[in-house]
């Protein structure tokens, strides 16, 4: 049928929303808001801390009571990876195809959505249907949680959820399980590093971003950095990396005295900063926090599935931080859905500080703690939800088949909650999701319209 002729306003909206995790929602709530409205959904908000929001609208389908369809879109992003060719917040098209944070990671996923609610206005439909934008999907799936503990997700009671994530509109069934651990090191016999005299040598190391789920596809700029210290022997002043537990680091940088020996594989860039007072020399917490890492991978439970690629548990070191004479590392894993988590943190949780003990003298303290903890999912494929979505991409010339998601999406939450779930959305998650110059194509939004249309009509036996 084609996009409406505000589609691209709309969509330039959305992407200039700056809604990176941190920053919340409300910007693209005060977007979605009234296009929910037009389209005769009523909208409510869940709204914490004052800026992240929950935007549900409906019901629709002129229809009301529990056992409806929820539609799903989660409306913060990551922050911009580096190398950007534009400004990420602002919207660029170039034959026939978007790019901007967001554009397919998945902000205008919700403007399909919309968009296919718009056309079902004056149709009946035997069961309700919901939107629902939620904050906070990259930092714990935050908004999802959220609501469905909530007295309003107790209200709507859905039995089947579709949330969207770049899928190039296949349908995925399964999906990994994700957790983040914060390991943050004290040394307390550092000694104190002067940095008099020359000053200051900023040391950069570069490397490529890459969603957290397929890091073979990344370069990590903070196990670089860490070879370096550990074959240098330097004295280090200070360190960061990463932008994200989710994002395989794109950069990092150390801070060394100067002058520094040579020898070591030179950084990729080098940059010269004033002296600062006497610092506590971090190289023992670094190679540490490495040692860490290198425990961290041991510790993932074995198993494959050739449903996923990768087909088993993966992870990394993905965000380095100093300061106060502090180390922390953030470190992540994708478990397959038959992996326990707590099961993970706890053999880790163990071993680290086993491993502390035994070989820091009681010199080295370590504080662990777990940011993320979310299950994976698997819907079987008879399943109702699996079966009415496979007969409608089937009628639109699109794969039936059911798939596997390396990530940990949303669904996983409402599939806890007693939904069924699948995930679903326009755009392509590999080598594009938290990545520089994200794109989508124009014709896979037009797909994803009439096929969110198509399934309402189906789920909700519209007339």
């Amino acid at each position: 049928m084609g996009l409406s002729p505000g589609f691209r306003q709309l969509a330039r909206r959305l992407i200039a929303a700056d809604t990176v995790s941190a920053h919340g929602t409300l910007a693209a709530a005060e977007v979605l808001q009234p296009l929910w409205e037009h389209a005769g959904l009523p909208v409510r908000r869940q709204v914490v801390e004052g800026i992240h929001v929950n935007l549900l609208g409906g019901p629709g389908g002129e229809a009301s009571g529990p056992g409806g369809v929820l539609l799903v879109t989660h409306l913060d992003t990551v922050p911009p990876a580096p190398g950007w060719s534009s400004d990420p917040f602002e919207l660029k098209e170039s034959d026939g195809v978007l790019y901007g944070l967001g554009v397919a990671d998945v902000k205008l996923d919700a403007l399909c959505k919309a968009e296919a609610a718009r056309r079902l206005q004056g149709h009946t439909c035997a069961r309700p249907f919901w939107l629902l934008g939620t904050f906070g999907e990259e930092v714990g799936l935050r908004g999802a949680r959220h609501f469905a503990g909530s007295d309003l997700f107790r209200e709507v009671a859905p039995s089947q959820v579709l949330c969207g994530e770049p899928s190039e509109l296949q349908l995925i069934t399964a999906h990994k399980g994700y957790v983040v651990v914060r390991c943050t090191l004290r040394d307390a016999k550092a000694r104190p590093v002067s940095s008099a005299g020359p000053g200051i040598e900023q040391l950069y190391f570069a490397g490529k971003a890459a969603h957290s789920s397929t890091p073979h596809l990344g370069v990590n700029a903070i196990q670089k950095a860490l070879a370096w210290a550990r074959s240098s022997g330097s004295p280090i002043l200070a360190a960061r990396g990463g932008t994200s537990s989710n994002v395989v680091p794109a950069s990092c940088a150390l801070e060394v005295p100067a002058p520094r020996e040579r020898g070591a594989p030179e950084p990729d860039e080098v940059k010269f900063i004033p002296p600062r007072a006497d610092e506590p020399n971090l190289w023992r917490a670094l190679a540490t926090a490495g040692a860490l890492a290198e425990l961290w991978h041991q510790t993932l439970p074995p198993g494959e599935d050739a449903r996923f690629d990768p087909p088993g548990a993966v992870g990394g070191l993905n965000v380095l931080e100093s300061g106060g004479g502090e180390v922390s590392v953030q470190l992540d894993a994708r478990l397959l859905p038959q992996h326990d988590p707590d099961a993970l943190v706890a053999r880790f949780s163990s071993a680290a500080g086993a491993w502390i003990d035994q070989l820091g003298h009681g010199e080295i303290t370590l504080e662990l703690s777990t940011l993320r903890n979310a299950s994976g999912m698997a819907l079987p494929d008879d399943a109702p939800l699996v079966r009415a979505a496979g007969s409608v991409l089937q009628r639109h010339g699109l794969d039936p088949a059911p798939r596997a998601k390396p990530t940990s999406t949303e669904a996983g939450v409402f599939a806890r909650a007693g939904c069924e779930a699948i995930v679903i959305g326009p755009g392509r998650s590999t080598g594009n999701a938290h990545t520089a110059n994200e794109r989508i194509e124009m014709a896979q939004l037009e797909k994803a319209c009439d096929l969110y249309q198509s399934l309402l009509m189906e789920l909700c036996a519209c007339t």
